[in-house]
């Protein structure tokens, strides 16, 4: 039976707490320019470098208020500096490992920032936390037993890091069902579709005029707001002309759409939309310009109004020469099929990569 056991110890038994210091803004920084990096509350890119330095060792420290509040990370620079938004964590005894730490604090802290306008976290809030750490059979701190678990955690971290690259993947990709054996004509967009361009309908204008019909604009998940008027009546396809530039949406009942999303008005009778849906919009996301980004984060794409003259898509004819209607319906429902069976595999994803790996 293995001597080894976990201990709970208040964090303030473990680390000193060191605030960051305030005096490093971008001010303070342009005036003082030189190689000694300054580390705040952001945890992406650079904030800047300065001429002098306040640490000379690696040491925890993580971000104390903002968007990236409670977010653990050790810094190793051989010189380097703190500023207002984080904060220094200095090991109380040589056997205390920071690696462990980092990982066995991150769902800690995480658990404990305080919401708000701008989330914090606080010393006052955390220094009494019971923290979990591997002791000896003589009670001391066992740095082997956390350097073992330090690695562990960095090996299921890495196989996440992989599952997350799958998922983003399998989310982006899209799928192309073979065509049959009947027959198929190449149809421009605008043959098949008018589009209506949506108004001014802005932040300003739906607070002033609150009500119950959607307002939708680039988002494709959630309408902008909730206004007193609608401008259209029954289902459409829409097309969200900026942000996630390309996605189509059926919208079905009252509503009106902003400058951002446009909506294709069919010319001809027999078109399903959701055979549109599945064959249209890859096509268009294909053809977006402008930021891209994993899962739609950070992405901020645009289409031209004239992306439906330069579109063409492949269209099952009948015999009688006409659109077929029912063989775009056998399609849009062998795409259901799939893309439900696809959105189940990225739900179990989702819930694999969220889960926090805790040391109770």
């Amino acid at each position: 039976m293995s001597d080894r056991r976990i201990d709970h110890i208040p964090l303030e038994e473990l680390f000193d707490f060191k605030r960051g210091n305030s005096k490093y803004t971008k001010k303070y920084c342009h005036l003082h320019k030189g190689q000694y990096e300054v580390y705040t509350g952001t945890t992406i890119g650079k904030f800047a470098s300065i001429d002098t330095y306040d640490y000379s060792e690696p040491n925890l420290t993580y971000t104390t208020d903002g968007v990236y509040a409670g977010t653990v990370e050790i810094i190793k620079n051989e010189k380097y500096n703190i500023g207002g938004h984080r904060a220094v964590l200095k090991a109380l005894d040589p056997d205390l490992d920071l690696s462990y730490f980092e990982y066995t604090l991150k769902a800690i802290f995480k658990k404990n920032v305080k919401d708000g306008s701008v989330p914090s976290l606080t010393w006052s809030n955390i220094r009494k936390l019971p923290i979990p750490v591997p002791v000896d059979s003589t009670g001391n701190y066992d740095v082997e037993e956390q350097k073992r678990i330090a690695d562990q955690f960095k090996n299921l971290l890495e196989k996440k890091e992989n599952l997350q690259r799958k998922h983003e993947d399998l989310s982006e990709s899209y799928i192309i069902i073979p065509k049959d054996e009947g027959d198929y004509k190449e149809v421009p967009l605008n043959e098949l579709f008018d589009f209506k361009r949506g108004g001014g309908c802005t932040r300003a204008y739906c607070n002033q005029h609150k009500g119950i019909y959607p307002v939708w604009s680039a988002n494709n998940l959630t309408p902008l707001a909730h206004i007193d008027t609608y401008k259209y009546d029954g289902r459409y396809i829409s097309l969200s002309r900026n942000g996630i530039a390309g996605k189509i949406t059926i919208l079905d009942g009252k509503f009106t759409i902003n400058e951002d999303r446009f909506l294709l008005i069919p010319k001809v009778d027999n078109i399903d939309y959701g055979y549109i849906r599945y064959t249209v919009e890859p096509v268009l996301r294909s053809k977006k310009k402008g930021r891209a980004g994993h899962n739609g984060e950070n992405e901020f794409t645009k289409l031209s109004f004239t992306i439906l003259n330069n579109t063409k898509i492949m269209m099952p004819i009948s015999k009688n020469g006409e659109y077929d209607l029912e063989r775009q319906r056998e399609y849009a429902q062998k795409y259901d099929k799939i893309y439900k069976i696809k959105d189940e595999i990225c739900k179990i994803l989702e819930s694999v990569i969220s889960t926090e790996i805790v040391i109770d």
